[in-house]
């Protein structure tokens, strides 16, 4: 019996021995016939930032909730033993497999026996390297949702088929399929603890998350502290720097909130507050451009303070002077110190550049002086940002720093 499980790794780099981790794991089952079988794809969470984030399309939110390699490993296992293991480029993928299986504990067997549909793609008037993409396309292949694991693994399992009967009557090519199958079966692929802890495809992770309001009890649990509701609102505005509030943001203001004794009524009075305040600001030159309805219009829609609050913020009235709560105003002065975390779309010595002829100091390191961190992706797991929200320390997106810069 032929049977394959075709795999597909989606990386924050190329090569383990640089402490880069799988973050989207794709296995598609083929039988000797060509018939696709099994389908099963997960994202994990590599403990790291997301590497080049702009190729396989995974955000940090994403992956926040996902389970780590070592979670899912006898699921991935079961799907791989009894079976040839095949990948295009299957070295690129082994040397992955090899790398997580040893770092969740289960030690290095050697290199599985492979089928690699890159190789074999010389025989099949593609030559010894075709992308999967040039490969797919050659052999009348859908290829959607490239980059995805789930995605490739399946292009890549249909290729394999493909190849499968296309050889069936070559000579000498019933004996190298048997002589594959022979050693893939024979392969001992770790037997690894089982966690109950279940897949997460991108699918599932490509879903809006519910609204962090969601997660604040509607009913107190607990004594209001003194001073919770400017703490909430300090927070609240050091979240919004950048116009946007993270799933990360989001979890800590959900839990800021209990902690404080804030109900979700309560919240949500705040919010209106901060959008009176934040219309105060807007119209403190006395003028309420476009530009600043737009953005009260996009914070009151985030914060679901409701139509009737939005209209009022971007009417062209100007707000009573007195009343809300006062926000205290981030601000970088000359001398603070600015960490860059992650892949971003402009060079890190561009931004460097940027930060010194501002008066900022670029920072290699998260220490408790550090004023801000500006993140590829601002829920990234990167150690910095790690760092960062433990010391309280705002985190905002690349986009920020373009328009804090012009």
């Amino acid at each position: 019996m032929m049977a394959f499980a075709v795999v597909d790794f989606e990386t924050t780099g190329i090569l383990p021995s640089y402490h880069h981790r799988v973050v989207e794991i794709g296995v598609t089952h083929v039988e000797d016939d060509g018939t696709i079988t099994h389908r099963w794809d997960t994202l994990v969470n590599p403990e790291r930032d997301l590497g080049p984030q702009q190729i396989h399309g995974i955000r940090a939110a994403d992956i926040l909730d996902a389970p780590v390699f070592s979670d899912i490993a006898a699921e991935f296992a079961d799907l791989l033993r009894g079976r040839v293991f095949a990948a295009h480029n299957a070295a690129f993928d082994l040397r992955f497999l090899e790398a997580e299986f040893e770092r969740a504990g289960y030690g290095s067997r050697g290199a599985a026996p492979s089928v690699c549909t890159m190789r074999l793609g010389a025989n099949f008037g593609l030559g010894g390297a075709a992308s999967l993409a040039r490969a797919c396309a050659m052999h009348d292949i859908d290829l959607v949702e490239a980059h995805s694991a789930g995605a490739d693994s399946y292009a890549a399992a249909q290729l394999l088929a493909r190849f499968q009967q296309t050889s069936a009557s070559w000579p000498g090519w019933a004996d190298y399929w048997f002589k594959t199958a022979t050693s893939g079966r024979a392969y001992g692929y770790p037997e690894c603890r089982r966690t109950g802890v279940i897949a997460k495809p991108r699918s599932v992770a490509s879903a809006a998350p519910g609204s962090f309001l969601e997660r604040i009890s509607a009913n107190a649990v607990r004594e209001v502290h003194d001073g919770a509701e400017a703490e909430y609102l300090a927070l609240l505005d050091r979240c919004l720097l950048d116009g946007f509030i993270s799933v990360n943001e989001g979890a800590q203001l959900a839990r800021v909130a209990d902690d404080l004794g804030l109900t979700r009524d309560a919240v949500v009075a705040l919010h209106r507050d901060y959008i009176l305040e934040l219309e105060r600001r807007a119209w403190a030159d006395g003028l309420l451009t476009d530009d600043e309805k737009a953005d009260l219009r996009a914070v009151g829609e985030l914060l679901e303070v409701g139509d009737a609050a939005i209209s009022a913020a971007i009417d062209d009235e100007a707000p009573a002077a007195a009343g809300a709560q006062p926000i205290e105003v981030f601000t970088l002065a000359a001398g603070d110190m600015v960490v860059l975390t992650g892949e971003m779309s402009r060079d890190r010595a561009h931004w460097e550049n940027e930060l010194s002829q501002r008066g900022l100091v670029a920072h290699p390191n998260v220490t408790k002086k550090v004023a801000l961190v500006v993140a590829a992706d601002p829920d990234s797991l990167s150690g910095k940002a790690k760092k960062a929200r433990d010391y309280g320390i705002p985190i905002v997106g690349e986009e920020w720093l373009e328009r804090f810069m012009s």
